[in-house]
């Protein structure tokens, strides 16, 4: 054996005893002292850094934090998973601290080179305090740690809550707003504005292509997808040269959407832009048009906003013809070719009852049952397609109205009635155009022969006993 290795082997093997006569003996005792002496209020930023890996950097932003990699963009951090973190850097303490240890002795301790060292940067301005990671000890449940030119000793599984990537750090969520609505959102495709949606006064209504009532359940919950989805991944280093490396110059697809967020409803605007297909992590690329970082998306997301593109939304138009609550009807009305006939809701000496007028005729009681009967059919009758811009001019011309009780600060009224008109032709084909829509229904004859035939059921007087 040469005399340098040999050298160097007993080197070793006397540091590897001076490490164990230290913790049988336990060294100096300190046990339970803060390894930074912060609290989590005065940490401006953290810094994590692995050999061979662009260090990750956790820097305070106004009332929240952003993160980084390398030379890479800033993002917004998630909040929970900083809390968490800042948690840790304030709670981790040391057991007990071993005296003597030279420069040379740090790689017994698995400290020269550290497998994670962690940079705390105080708000004061002060100089950062460096803390690196070692080997466990011989004893079981500890580990070493090296703060400046000293060596300490903490639990074992401290390491983990410090061992963090950018993306652990990240907050994942598109739009990054805390309690978001949507109130519009607009699609373009191209140049042009494909499609557009809003919420007016609570309902949601297709104003591109064509001004048209929404499918509310359809609305929402797709509203409620897009508000929540979350990023699957980052766009990795773009090659050297490549001038648009994530089709992002000339989006394929741009979302726009118009929102209230936090407990204030505070007005807000997110854009996003979508570009090629990601392989790793599958999906697509997009940005937001303020945000620099370039993320990737899951494909059903950006499939749900392409179809919503190419069809117009046709999976969001509402295909009901009337959108009332039957419980809160207080009127009805039939506007026919025959003359006008109106349902009013009363309170009678037995409860709830219907009252029916037609031309001066003074009211009569009828069918209660009937009449609800024509409601729940009115309520539950959808159309089967859309139909032509307005209604033809041949047609037998019909009108429904509907009012509705409501209750406002405590106050009873009553809703503007929600009307439809119909042209009913001699063929039996019908048309119906709803109050605010730029596009008729088509309402199959089945359908329409059950409303007139309980129209005639509801007008006749009740059976007697």
């Amino acid at each position: 054996m040469r005399r340098t290795t040999l050298l160097a082997l007993l080197a070793a093997l006397a540091v590897a005893g001076w490490i164990a006569l230290f913790e049988r003996d336990g060294g100096a005792g300190d046990e339970g002292r803060p390894v930074f002496g912060l609290e989590e209020a005065a940490i401006q930023a953290v810094e994590i850094a692995r050999p061979g890996e662009p260090a990750v950097r956790l820097t305070r932003d106004g009332e929240g934090f952003v993160v980084a990699e390398g030379d890479g963009p800033e993002s917004a951090a998630d909040s929970g998973e900083v809390d968490l973190f800042l948690q840790n850097v304030a709670s981790l303490r040391f057991e007990r601290e071993i005296e003597g240890v030279a420069e040379a002795d740090l790689a017994g301790f698995g400290l020269d080179p550290s497998g994670l060292v962690i940079r705390v940067f105080p708000e004061s301005g002060a100089d950062p305090l460096t803390a690196r990671f070692g080997d466990e000890t011989p004893a079981a449940g500890n580990r070493y740690l090296q703060l400046g030119d000293r060596v300490l000793v903490t639990s074992a599984f401290a390491r983990a809550g410090f061992d963090r990537s950018a993306w652990d750090l990240r907050d994942k969520r598109v739009f990054r707003l805390d309690m978001p609505a949507a109130r519009r959102l607009r699609v373009t495709a191209g140049e042009e504005t494909a499609v557009e949606v809003a919420r007016e006064e609570g309902v949601w209504t297709i104003l591109r292509p064509y001004r048209f009532a929404a499918d509310p359940y359809e609305a929402s919950q797709f509203a409620s997808e897009l508000l929540d989805a979350e990023m699957a991944g980052v766009a990795p280093e773009p090659d050297e040269g490549d001038e648009d490396p994530f089709g992002l110059a000339s989006p394929r697809l741009t979302a726009e959407l118009d929102l209230v967020a936090g407990p204030r409803e505070e007005a807000v605007s997110r854009t996003v832009h979508f570009g090629g297909e990601s392989r790793t992590p599958p999906g697509v690329f997009a940005r937001l048009e303020t945000d620099p970082l370039v993320f990737v998306v899951r494909k059903p997301l950006f499939d749900a906003l392409q179809e919503a593109a190419e069809t117009g939304m046709a999976s969001f138009r509402s295909l009901e013809l009337f959108r009332f609550a039957a419980f809160r009807t207080v009127a009805l009305r039939f506007n026919t070719p025959h003359g006008a006939t109106t349902f009013h809701r009363r309170e009678g000496e037995e409860g709830r009852e219907w009252t029916m007028e037609r031309g001066d005729a003074a009211p009569i009681v009828v069918d209660t049952v009937a009449v609800e009967d024509l409601l729940y059919e009115l309520n539950s009758t959808e159309a089967e397609s859309v139909g032509e811009a307005s209604l033809p001019g041949d047609g037998a011309a019909w009108t429904i109205a509907v009012t509705e009780e409501i209750e406002t600060d405590g106050e009873t009224g009553e809703t503007g009635p929600e009307t439809l008109h119909l042209a009913v032709s001699a063929s039996g084909e019908v048309r119906a155009l709803r109050s605010g829509d730029d596009r008729t229904l088509v309402v199959s004859g089945d359908a329409w022969k059950a409303i007139a035939d309980l129209l005639v059921s509801a007008g006749a007087p009740p059976e007697g006993p």
